[in-house]
């Protein structure tokens, strides 16, 4: 609460930084994927004398370097500048904590660039052996930034006895980074199996080449998605009970209907996992002649969706915070609620003094990080049949501690009485536009 607020209203803050961060998710985790599928595909193609295997892999490597050196870096970029707007704080604790993990991540994006770079342009002008090192360089960089990035993500909603001891390592090696880094090494190599496919399914169906490539990258997806089922269950397991709650109590709940929005998007990961599995298994891999490009573009997208749901379902598992135990998702620091509480709020929260009224700061600097007016998770749907009394009497609610139903998703509000008050005021008059700030809902 220490920097200005930054919204968009109807999409939500938020959601500039997901848009953003699945794309590069999605796009990143396939360099890595690929990072293994070539060098790996090259050395078979060297040792069994496949040169037309070379020749796609010299095509394939063309198009790899453009979409990840380039929509990749650019997008990874983009959450750099996303997150320092949306959630400043958050941002400059994950600095100040991991900044040497930082510097060797940036390191070993650097020769990941390079590597990438000289492999393109050295299939014609290195001896083969020399092509060979280089893209095994590539493959280890690769990996070794996930394993740089896979920690500190982790550490976000598993910080574990960080809390207490705040050691590097503590953080960096936290409860679910194990099951964390097997889950998105198996994905990376689906993701390699998946673009090899769609690359595959553009050549001439009377190239046997093709059946090939198909069948050969399916062998990189199935096993890969089987697998990584039985991880995401060791992953579960160790995420912290009260982190799950959103999700077994929707699946508690089912036979009245009480399904979560968690629990639906997880299922949907689930479901749809398997059925890129089983589309993959029964189409390139068994019957490549007759599976075409424009089905290969539907397996792409619904890797995409899988890729963005496993990403949003993780983000909700944090809620109400951005740092689990540590900081929530408005940037209000853990150890700081019992003292903050009732203290008048524009006190220690000096940038919300910009706002023209106290009403407005309260919503933009407490609320806006997850909530919009009238757009995603918008407060004129969770409220609109309160009135300005009731959603005061809900605002103070959030301030109860153990007694506040809403303690295990969203911040407790800060601020006095009067200036709940005032945030049920604005948000009364907001919600309803054009009504009297004391209507009575129907």
């Amino acid at each position: 609460m220490n920097y200005p607020s930054w919204t968009i209203d109807g999409l939500g803050s938020g959601w500039v930084i997901g848009l953003i961060a699945i794309t590069h998710v999605f796009i990143s985790h396939f360099a890595v994927g690929a990072g293994l599928f070539l060098p790996v595909t090259e050395y078979f193609a060297r040792k069994h004398g496949r040169q037309d295997v070379l020749d796609f892999l010299r095509h394939h490597t063309r198009f790899f370097l453009i979409l990840t050196a380039v929509f990749g870096a650019s997008s990874g970029v983009g959450i750099w500048f996303s997150i320092s707007l949306v959630q400043p704080a958050a941002t400059a604790t994950l600095i100040r904590n991991f900044v040497f993990a930082w510097g060797i991540e940036w390191m070993v994006f650097l020769v990941e660039v390079v590597s990438l770079t000289f492999y393109y342009y050295g299939w014609e002008k290195m001896k083969p052996e020399l092509h060979q090192k280089i893209g095994w360089i590539y493959a280890i960089t690769a990996i070794g930034s996930l394993f740089v990035i896979n920690g500190i993500l982790t550490f976000m909603l598993t910080p574990g006895s960080w809390l207490e001891t705040r050691s590097f390592w503590d953080g960096f090696f936290n409860p679910t980074y194990a099951p964390s880094l097997i889950l998105r090494i198996l994905v990376c190599l689906a993701l390699a199996g998946l673009w090899g496919i769609f690359q595959a399914s553009r050549m001439d169906r009377e190239n046997p080449l093709r059946t090939w490539l198909l069948r050969y990258s399916s062998r990189w997806l199935i096993p890969s998605y089987l697998v990584a089922g039985f991880v995401m269950f060791w992953y579960i397991e160790m995420v912290p009970a009260e982190s799950l709650d959103a999700m077994t109590e929707g699946i508690s709940g089912a036979g009245a209907g009480n399904l979560s929005i968690l629990t639906r998007v997880a299922m949907l990961v689930g479901l749809m996992t398997v059925t890129i599995a089983l589309m993959v298994l029964f189409g390139p891999y068994l019957n490549p002649t007759d599976f075409s490009t424009s089905k290969a573009v539907w397996l792409l997208v619904a890797g995409f969706v899988v890729t963005g749901a496993a990403e949003w379902s993780r983000e909700v598992l944090r809620k109400p915070f951005v740092i689990r135990g540590f900081m929530y998702s408005n940037g209000l620091y853990y150890q700081d609620v019992e003292d903050k509480l009732k203290r008048p709020f524009l006190d220690h929260a000096p940038w919300a003094k910009l706002h023209p009224d106290v009403g407005t700061a309260m919503f933009k600097t407490q609320c806006s990080s997850c909530h919009t007016l009238h757009g995603y998770r918008a407060l004129s749907g969770f409220l609109k049949d309160r009135d300005e009394e009731s959603i005061y009497l809900f605002l103070t609610m959030l301030q109860q501690g153990e007694e506040n139903p809403y303690r295990f998703i969203m911040p407790p509000v800060l601020g006095t009485e009067a200036d709940l008050k005032a945030l049920a005021a604005y948000l009364a008059r907001e919600i309803e536009p054009g009504e009297p700030e004391t209507a009575v809902a129907p």
